[in-house]
């Protein structure tokens, strides 16, 4: 075994058990590893740091000072868990997760565990993810947040400062609760309150405004045949929602800032489009629909893609 401990100084020496009494240096820091813990090479662990039994930490990761990680937990590759952290039992935290200082993973929680290397999970500073929850790829928890039992939360989804979310709710893919949310239960999929979160559009007694990057000639990129007309829209009322078919048949629309980045470094216009709820066929950072109407240019003079 090979890792970090912190000396006199605070600065980090690395430490081969075949060469050096690792219990000794242990006591020293006041770190406590239970017998059968299994800690990775060039894993970084902190002083009064407490590992418990079967706790399996991964290749460079690094444990803070003071913090415990429960029996049976297991810690990804270069994971980060900071300072006064405390991670529950058989919860599993994955590969390059971060976890705030005095953050607190209760029993068996998932923190996007067997992710590919690149996969980026961060967790703030004291907030709290409760017994049984998930945390998805690339989702971000801000300081203070609070997540509740049982509950879900998508892929790159943003959990703002202080939020808390219930116990059983889900969040969406690519979903933002501002600071200081309260989300006591699951919105409804194809609700206002859902289009709002995934793609930061509001909607109005069940109608929205959305955007799309066209061809200068407003043409689709996609197939260069469909045309969009200044002031129509179209329909496919055949089309039947389906929440799991985010690229599927229909046309695809957005919110104003993405339609803008997708502009970047093409001959485009952007246009908007008024879309009701009632056609939306599903919803993740874009919405998919069987109609729209009332087609327009939007003038971004002035505007650069970001």
């Amino acid at each position: 075994m090979k890792i970090y401990l912190k000396d006199t100084k605070g600065d980090r020496k690395l430490y081969d058990s075949n060469k050096t009494d690792i219990k000794k240096e242990l006591t020293k820091r006041h770190i406590i590893i239970s017998g059968f813990a299994e800690i990775g090479d060039y894993a970084k662990i902190g002083n009064n740091a407490a590992i418990g039994d079967g706790a399996e930490i991964g290749d460079y990761a690094e444990i803070g000072d003071g913090a415990k990680i429960g029996y049976s937990a297991k810690i990804g590759y270069n994971a980060k868990i900071g300072d006064y952290a405390k991670i529950g039992y058989s919860a599993k935290i994955g590969n390059n997760a971060e976890i705030g200082d005095g953050a607190k993973i209760g029993d068996y929680a998932k923190i996007r565990y067997n992710t590919k290397m690149g996969e980026y999970t961060k967790i703030g500073d004291s907030a709290k993810i409760g017994d049984y929850a998930k945390i998805r790829y690339n989702a971000k928890i801000g300081n203070n947040a609070k997540i509740g039992n049982n509950a879900e939360i998508g892929d790159y989804a943003k959990i703002g400062y202080y939020a808390k979310i219930g116990d059983g709710a889900k969040i969406g893919n690519n979903a933002e609760i501002g600071d200081y949310a309260k989300i006591i239960k699951t919105p409804n999929n194809f609700s206002q309150l859902n289009v709002l979160l995934k793609t930061k559009v509001v909607m109005s007694k069940n109608k929205g405004i959305f955007y799309k990057t066209v061809k200068e000639n407003l043409t689709d990129f996609y197939t260069g045949k469909y045309q969009y007309k200044i002031g129509k829209g179209d329909k496919n009322l055949k089309l039947k929602r389906d929440q799991s078919k985010s690229c599927g048949e229909g046309w695809h629309f957005t919110n104003f800032w993405e339609a803008l980045k997708q502009s970047k470094n093409k001959k485009s216009k952007i246009i908007s489009v008024e879309i009701e709820l009632k056609n939306i066929l599903s919803i993740s950072w874009k919405v998919r629909v069987n109609a729209f109407r009332n087609v327009r240019i939007v003038d971004i003079e002035g505007l650069d893609s970001v």
